[in-house]
Order: C-alpha cells, then structure tokens, then sequence
C-alpha cells in the first residue's frame, strides 16, 4: 500500500490566543507540527506527506520540519480548509491511499494511523473517531428539543483516509460556497457513507492554550547493562551483528546496548525495568531478539502517552573497535524508535585494559534517555 498524507496547516490558530501559529508552538522540546508530521515520517507506506501553509509561514515551517524535508511537499494553503485540501490533492501522485490529519492533533498513535489506512484501502475511507459517553441533545433557540440515540453518535478525529481515486473525485464536485467541516462529510456526501476506523479520546486537537498545558514535562532515564563475551555467540549491538571472534552470553541475543537504552526508556517512564517486564527465567524469551523487546518496550511507554526525545549511550568495550560500525547502529535505532537520527547519540570507549572490559571479558553499556509526556 502507497500512502500520500495531507496535514493541512493553512489556519491561524486564532483561538489559542498565541503570538504565533499554534502549530509552531512547543510540545515538550519540539513543535506541534513537528509532533504531527513524525508519527507519519517513519512509516514505510507513507511516500509523501503534503503540507498547505500559508505564503507567510512558509519559511518558519520549512526550518521546522527540516528532519522530514525527505517526504515533505509544501503548498499554499487556501482561505477555506477545503481549498487547501484541494491545493494538496493537485500534488498526490502514485498513491492508493490519500489519508488526511489535522497538524494540530500531533497525540495520535500509530494504531490509529495504520487501522484509518487498512480501512480505506479494504473498504474506500476509514475515518478515525471513536463512540460518545455524553448524553446528546438537539437545541433549538436554548431549548432541547431531542435526544438522540448514543449508541449511534460517535465522536470523528482525524486520520482521514480515502481511495485516492475517490476523494479526488469528491473534492472535485464540491461548487462554489459549499461548507464542510470535515473530509468525511465531503465523500459521504458525494462518494458514499463512510467506515469508521479506530479513535481514541487522547487523540485530541490542539485548540486552546490550556491544551498545551501539562504537555512539556521531561523525564530523564537512566540504564546500564553488561553481558559476558564468550566464544560461539554472535556479537549483536543496536540490533546489528558484528563480525568477531566472540559474542556476548545471555538468555535472549544478549545485545547489551539495547538493554541499556530499553532500561533508560523504561526508567524515565516509570516502568521498572527490562527484568520486570522480560524476566530470563520466562522460556518465551530464550533466544529473543532484543528488537522486539524493545518494541514492545515502545508500545508500553507510548500506551502510557510518552515519547522519546534523545538517547545518549557509551558502549565500554576493548575489542572489537566499533567506531565504523557506530553511524549504522544509529540509524537501525532510530528507524525503530521513530526518532531522527541526530538525537541518538552512541560513543564507544576502551577501558585502557583495565577490569574485566580490558581484559575482554564483557562489554558494559550506560545510556541516558529524556522522555516526554504528551498525553
């Protein structure tokens, strides 16, 4: 599946009451906008991500989003969000399936995302929202006129998705003064009725001040792990295999800097650590790779609605030297962590041939890690 995303980022965010544009404003250490274009960067099927701006912001965004400048496409943004999506749509190519999010609603998680995605791409649309707890009424000139039926009223979110074909077809029937608040309303109206995909309550826009309240908390973690080396083991750092003569002896692959980086994580989140939630005594770990702990370390942290910001580590290690192997071992990190390369920093020491790292019996790894809480 080939997905093109639209974040339209043409709005001026009046009701927040900023000096700038909402979407430039800080969550944690970086943007909003930044937030939001990230959870859709490091997906594979995502080829492109389209962003209408205004002429005036152009340049703010740019700098902004400079990590991403690999997908990202800008275009003007419309007076109306429906212009901007059209503006957008003018710019998708080669896509089976257009999915739409607001930039300012930068908390939604990548379930979400990829069930909005399989639901158009099986079905035409798959719009995000989930089912109301709150009584509804009608009101009429202050007056409650009915109750509709809860069980039928759900609340919409974005993603958006849609058949390209299909949503191009639809925005292209929409004549002069026809309002839509949303994209779901445009194909239902024109195309057909839409399938609901997964929503959450957390996945909330950004539209008063107050909802950048409480979002910039940082937590810091510490992890330190050691494994002995010993012959007739691979030797698996970062999730990458080294060529040596010795690898390193543990109950799963042993790799010792991603137990390291998963305690940071886990330690910044309040979890424990990587023996509470993966003990050596459990047979289901026996041989594991150490990457798939750690993305079910991710999936725990993140449930919880924190992100990972930067993670710095120090591998102590006499033999073999690893600094040509270091800028790899960065990149498979960061692919997995879905953070930018630059904000993993691994180093690697000797210990000058003392202890057992100088005698070549172990490798020890420390790492620290700065987590955020966006929800």
């Amino acid at each position: 599946m080939k997905v093109n995303v639209i974040l339209p980022c043409g709005g001026n965010g009046s009701r927040t009451g900023l000096k700038i544009n909402k979407l430039l404003a800080k969550i944690g250490i970086n943007s909003v906008i930044y937030q939001t274009a990230s959870k859709f960067y490091y997906l594979e099927c995502v080829q492109k991500i389209i962003i209408p701006v205004q002429k005036n912001e152009l340049d703010d965004f740019k700098i902004e989003l400079k990590d991403f400048e690999k997908k990202v496409i800008f275009c003007n943004g419309g007076d109306t969000r429906t212009q901007s999506i059209k503006n957008a749509l003018e710019l998708a190519s080669d896509c089976d399936v257009i999915s739409i999010h607001d930039g300012a609603r930068p908390f939604v998680t990548e379930q979400i995302i990829l069930d909005s995605f399989d639901k158009a791409y099986k079905f035409g649309s798959g719009i995000s929202g989930y089912p109301t707890t709150d009584t509804i009424a009608i009101v009429q000139n202050g007056k409650i006129t009915s109750h509709p039926d809860r069980q039928c009223v759900y609340n919409l979110q974005t993603p958006q998705s849609f058949k390209w074909e299909k949503i191009t077809k639809a925005y292209s029937l929409i004549e002069q003064g026809q309002i839509f608040t949303d994209d779901s309303s445009v194909y239902t109206k024109f195309i057909s009725p839409c399938t609901i995909s997964l929503g959450d309550s957390s996945n909330k826009k950004i539209t008063f001040k107050e909802d950048l309240l409480n979002v910039s908390n940082c937590y810091i973690g510490v992890g330190y792990d050691t494994h002995q080396l010993v012959e007739g083991r691979d030797l698996i750092l970062g999730g990458i295999k080294i060529e040596h003569t010795k690898g390193l002896l543990g109950h799963s692959d042993a790799d010792v800097l991603t137990h390291a980086i998963m305690d940071a994580i886990f330690g910044a989140c309040d979890e424990r650590d990587i023996g509470y939630h993966f003990p050596d005594t459990d047979p289901k770990y026996k041989g594991i790779s150490s990457i798939k702990l750690l993305n079910e370390c991710l999936t725990i942290i993140r449930n919880k609605g924190f992100e990972i910001q930067n993670i710095n580590g120090v591998i102590m290690c006499q033999k073999p030297k690893l600094a040509n192997i270091i800028p790899e071992i960065c990149q498979n990190l960061a692919k997995i962590i879905q953070i930018p390369t630059d904000k993993i920093s691994i180093s690697a020491t000797t210990t000058e041939g003392l202890g057992f790292v100088g005698r070549e019996e172990g490798i020890a790894t420390h790492c620290n890690c700065i987590c955020y809480k966006v929800n």
